[in-house]
């Protein structure tokens, strides 16, 4: 048998489903925010690679 035959009544309608309301406590809604900074950082600080000389040895 088709389910859309079993979801429909008699005379060709769709049933329609009531749902009861959850009565289970949900999480607050994400709500996406901005920060922002006290000033603005210059282009030429904006580095974050560390030069190192090819002679250390720092991770032996």
């Amino acid at each position: 048998m088709d389910v859309k035959n079993m979801q429909t009544e008699g005379n060709g309608t769709e049933k329609k489903t009531n749902f009861i309301p959850n009565p289970l406590p949900v999480p607050k809604r994400h709500t996406k925010r901005e920060m922002g900074y006290d000033h603005e950082i210059s282009p030429d600080k904006m580095h974050y690679d560390v030069e190192i000389h090819p002679g250390d040895d720092f991770d032996l």
